[in-house]
Formats: C-alpha cells, structure tokens, sequence
C-alpha cells in the first residue's frame, strides 16, 4: 500500500533584467496584474537594480505562461523544482526534508538519498531516480496515530514507535514524536525533525531480560523447573537491586512474567561472562544496525571494562544503550531462528521510466538458536501478556507476545534520577510464529502512570488491532488466542450473503474466507455496516467492504 509521500513538483520564476526593460512603469502595471505585488513595488525594483533579479517564486504555471505571453521586454521565465510532501507530518522524521531555496537535501532519508534522487536519466534531466520504501503507508498512519494520542495524554519528552517484518528486516512503520511537517519545517525545532528510532539511546531495561532467558535454554543452563527465590530485592558487593514487589519461588517463565529483576539475576549467573558477552555482541548491541549513517551505535562494555556486577547489571537491561531500532533487530532474531538482518527501508529504485535500477534483498548473519529455544521464549512472552505485567496488550481474540520494560533514566556524573524513566514494549505477533515485531517507547513521560504495561503496551496493542487485515500472514501462523479456538464460527448459507454485523472482526474474517470474498476493512471491534447488505447474491457479490466499531 504506496503513497507519495515525497515528490517534485515544478514551479515557474519570474526574473527580470532591469537593463532590457523599455518602460518601467509599463511593465510594472501589467506584472502586479499577475502576481500579487504592487505596480509601484515593482516599477522602483526595476529602476533601483543594475543586474538581474528574482521578483517572484512559484507562481502557477498557468499564470506564469499569461505572463509570458505579453512578451515584455526584460521578464523572463525559470523553471523549477520545489519538494512537496502531500501527507504532510506522516512519516516526517523518516523522510526529512530538502532546503526551501536550493533543494538541497537536509535530513532523514531524503540526505540518505540524495544523491539517488538528484540523479537525472538521460533523456529527462529535470528527473531524479524514484525511492520505493518498505513502509506500509496504512500501517505507518495508524502507528502515528496511536503513539501520537498517547505521546500527547502521557506527556512524554519523546516516543518512538517501530514495526518491522520478522523475517525480512523490512521496516514496515516507523514513528518518532514530536513530528513535523516538511513543507513548513523552519518553523520547528531539531528536536521535532529528528528520527529519534534511530537517534535515541536508552538503557532497555527489562526487554534485556528475554535476551538472557534466550542464552540460558540455548546453552542449556537452566533446568525448566528450577526456581529462584525473590525476597523483592538482591544485594551483590556495595549495590542492591529491587523489584516491584516479593515474588517468592518463581521458574524462569514466572521471571518474565513478573519481570522479576531478583530471579533474573540469579538465573543469570549461570551464564559465564565470556559466553554471556558473545551472545550479545553476535546481537550486534553497540553496533550500528547499518540501516543509516545517521544512527547513533548505543554502548555496550567491552568485556575488558567488565566488573563484578556488570552481568548483573545488563541482565536487567542496565549498563547498556541501544537506540529503538538496534533493539527491535535484535528482538527479531530471537523469534527468526537467530537471523540478524541488516534493516531495509528501501526495497528498490526505480528511473524516471519505471524499470528497476537496484533492488535491496536480506542479508543477515546468523546465530545459532534452536527452535525449541524459541518457542519456549514465545511462550513465555505469550504469558507476560495474558497474565503478566504486559496485560494491557491482551487481544481477546489474537495471541501476542511481548515484554515490557521500565527504568529509571541516569544522568552523566549524577546517576540515576528519581522521577525520569522510560517506558516501553516489545511485541511479537502472532505469537506461535511472529510475522512481525514492534517496539512503543516513551522517553520521560510526565504522567503519573509511567511503566511500560500501563503506557507503551496499550499502543501496541491498538497498532496490532489496526492493522491485523493489513498483515499477509503465513498459512502456518494461528494468529488467534488458543483459548478462543473452541468458539466455533456458526454455519453460513454459501448462496447468500449473511449477516455480519454484531460480528466481532475475527468472525467476520472467517466468514469472509469461507465465501473466498475480497474484504476492505475499516475501524476494530464489532462490525456496524457492512457491503454488500445481507440476503443479496453470494456469487455476484465478492468485494466486500466492512465497518466496524
């Protein structure tokens, strides 16, 4: 689902040359006819100047070929090429945004790019190469419009929102808070035209915690039914570190269930600190994914550097920086079969005549993670969300995994400050084979709800009901909740069309499929309308279009 979400748009110039105009005052009475400026203006513009001038930018093209054809002496015509965003702030700070004079590319992928964009074809100079993204146009609105709401309501310093295919690295949204518009991009601030998925480091808290689970049952270190006693807190030398609450005996699925700090760390010190830094390092944390030049590479302690503590630290996500998108690649290649793809953006470029010029295809590197590793890790993400601390991205009727992650946000030479932290999710969907993995952050939200199961999860999970008829999931993916399987979808008559409407979206779905009907759909919850109307032919109605609510 393609938009232009940037493209050129020519414009007309008038210029004159004061030094061929015959009558001033002639030519300044039939200009400001056309273009807004007072006669008199231009008349002392003609009379006050020795060299040639620019007395009017982008005029309509229709307006300036009127003016042309008076044939005045001295008044000329420049072609050019303005850049125009026709959505306006939808994917701004991944697009950027080119200098309002010389068009000169300034930031985002429009910088990444700009060579490409600006390189003529042969036979049509004023055209650059076209940039085909991977970004789902659909996917990417309805992600800034749940991080939007939310970033404003939790009153966030920034947020960040990332959806990428597991299996590919292709980025199909990506969203960062404040935006902007482009076609008005002088009038905000760098902190709006940033793209703060690739800008923005942050300790990942308690997501690290699936990164160590993934180690221990990999490396066979753990037994399944060990347990590990969480008093609410652990001391180790001159530090402690709490938990939420006392969690008591809890296995490693409990561990991250709970998001027990305590049992992490305990679990975690089965993992020889060698192993535990190659693990990581094969995840590339300090390392820039390769997406662009532009992302910061985050921090990750040589093992040289490493203390006593420095693996207690990192199991809970501490001591460590990552931006948004080094953690979302990261994440995918614990559910991908252990494949860490270099994330694309740019699926292929086209010339000025359509034919494809480069194409980007996946080259990851590869781990070895074992499939039982994980779907035991699913599993227990699968938990985290139905009766953990990520309840608040439960679907009733669709089974999501994920984690969620909070912590308190240090300062240079002043440590951690009380009252700043960072919110968010990692999400896996469907659970039982991820097709696609998506990360919400809230960077020192203001509310006095700042955990990543009250704010960031919510997101995700509205992002995910939004967009699940936008999704081509595999034949071998159940993207439903195992505990609603029993509810059996009720028997149809093939002739007709039936009623949908009370139908929660999965019913609809299926019923849709049974009829092998083409379906639009709009809005989540309970269909409200459907087309065509209930009790008209089957055969003859195969596209059908449903609203929900």
């Amino acid at each position: 689902r393609g938009l232009e979400l940037a493209l050129s748009q020519d414009s007309s110039t008038i210029g004159i040359n004061p030094k061929e105009v015959y009558d001033a005052n002639f030519t300044g009475a039939k200009l400001s006819k056309y273009i807004n400026i007072p006669e008199k203006k231009i008349t002392n513009l003609i009379l006050g100047k020795d060299r040639y001038f620019l007395l009017k930018r982008e005029i309509d093209n229709s307006v300036a070929k009127k003016i042309m054809n008076m044939a005045l002496p001295g008044v000329r015509l420049e072609k050019e090429y303005k850049r125009i965003y026709p959505n306006g702030k939808l994917a701004s700070n991944l697009l950027g945004f080119t200098g309002m004079d010389d068009n000169n590319a300034l930031s985002g992928l429009e910088f990444m790019y700009n060579e490409e964009l600006l390189t003529p074809t042969d036979k049509d100079l004023a055209r650059g190469h076209d940039i085909h993204l991977t970004v789902d146009s659909l996917i990417q609105y309805r992600l800034e419009t749940a991080l939007g709401k939310s970033f404003i309501s939790t009153q966030s310093k920034r947020a960040v929102g990332i959806f990428m295919d597991v299996h590919t690295g292709k980025v199909l949204a990506m969203a960062s808070f404040p935006n902007f518009n482009p076609n008005k991009y002088s009038e905000y601030p760098a902190e709006a035209t940033t793209n703060w998925a690739i800008r923005h480091v942050y300790e990942p808290g308690s997501t690290m915690k699936i990164f160590i689970a993934m180690i221990l049952l990999n490396e066979k270190l753990i037994d399944l039914n060990e347990k590990f006693y969480c008093p609410g807190y652990v001391e180790f030398g001159n530090s402690i570190v709490r938990c939420t609450e006392q969690h008591g005996l809890v296995d490693l699925d409990e561990v991250l269930q709970y998001s027990c700090n305590v049992g992490i760390i305990k679990a975690g010190k089965k993992i020889p600190n060698d192993l535990f830094y190659k693990y990581l390092k094969n995840f590339k944390f300090g390392e820039k994914t390769g997406l662009s030049n532009l992302e910061n590479r985050g921090h990750f302690p040589n093992i040289k550097d490493w203390t006593a503590s420095t693996a207690y630290y990192l199991s809970i996500g501490q001591g460590l920086e990552v931006t948004p998108l080094q953690l979302v690649t990261s994440a995918a290649g614990i559910v991908n079969g252990g494949r860490i793809h270099t994330p694309i953006i740019v699926s292929h470029i086209t010339d000025a005549y359509g034919d494809v010029i480069k194409r980007y295809t996946p080259d990851p590197s590869f781990l070895g993670i074992e499939e039982s590793t994980t779907k035991h890790i699913l599993r227990a993400m699968t938990k985290v969300v139905k009766m953990g601390t990520g309840r608040n991205a439960y679907l009733e009727d669709y089974a999501i995994a994920g984690k969620t992650g909070t912590g308190q946000k240090a300062r240079p030479g002043k440590g951690y400050i009380k009252g700043l932290h960072s919110a968010s999710f990692l999400g896996f969907f469907p659970a039982d084979n991820p097709k696609i993995v998506g990360l919400i952050l809230f960077d020192e939200p203001g509310s006095e709800l700042h955990s990543g199961g009250g704010i960031a999860a919510p997101v995700f999970r509205n992002v995910v009901e939004n967009i699940i008829p936008l999704i081509d999931f595999t034949e071998q993916s159940n993207i439903y909740n195992l505990d609603n399987l029993e509810e059996k979808i009720p028997e149809v008559n093939p002739r007709v069309v039936p009623n949908l409407q009370g139908k929660s979206l999965r019913e609809s779905i299926e019923i849709a499929q049974k009829f092998n009907a083409k379906y639009k759909i709009y809005g989540s919850g309970f269909c409200v309308k459907q087309i065509p109307e209930p009790g008209e032919k089957a055969k003859e109605n195969l596209n059908w279009t449903l609203y929900f609510e």
